[in-house]
Parts: C-alpha cells; structure tokens; sequence
C-alpha cells in the first residue's frame, strides 16, 4: 500500500465511503476498509477497498489517488487477475 499524503489520504477514504455507499443504494451487501463496515478479506495477500456482492455477482473496488496509482499498480493487478479468473466478479479502479 502507498503512502499518501494527509489530505490524498483524507481523498482517499471519501471515495471509499462513496463507492460503498454507491453500491449500498444498488442494492449490494458491502465491505469496506474504512470505519462502520466490516473489513473485505483479503485477495492474494491484499486488502481491497470495496467488495460488494449481489446476487451471484461481486464487484471488487480500489479507490486510488495521484500519491497512490503508479505504486499500488502491483495491487491492482492481483485485483484484476483474480477478478479475470473467477465468473461474475468485476475489478473496478476508482480515480479521485
């Protein structure tokens, strides 16, 4: 996980709240890494931001920021990977 800046970490966890909560209004059972929601499990040693699940289908989502998005590339890739391998899961990157 990068090191981010006091104000892109600030960033950071706004757009964690607000894919969760995004999801939550659709209808998703949600994990998030921030307070008030249960932490997601991690996927191949890592823990992403988001995951939400409807149905038989889930959504994994890393919220990243300019301090963050070249050094969490290796994160991003196993998100993407395991979503690749498994039906019905997606990989989302969320700029903010």
């Amino acid at each position: 996980m990068a090191k981010r800046t006091p104000r892109q970490q600030s960033k950071h966890d706004a757009g964690v709240q607000d894919s969760a909560e995004y999801y939550e209004q659709q209808g998703y059972n949600v994990q998030a890494d921030i307070s008030g929601y249960d932490k997601p499990k991690s996927i191949g040693g890592r823990r992403p931001d988001v995951i939400a699940r409807k149905k038989q289908e889930t959504v994994i989502v890393e919220v990243e920021t300019k301090d963050s998005l070249e050094k969490d590339k290796a994160q991003q890739e196993t998100f993407k990977e395991y979503a690749d391998e498994h039906k019905k899961v997606r990989f989302r990157r969320k700029m903010v």
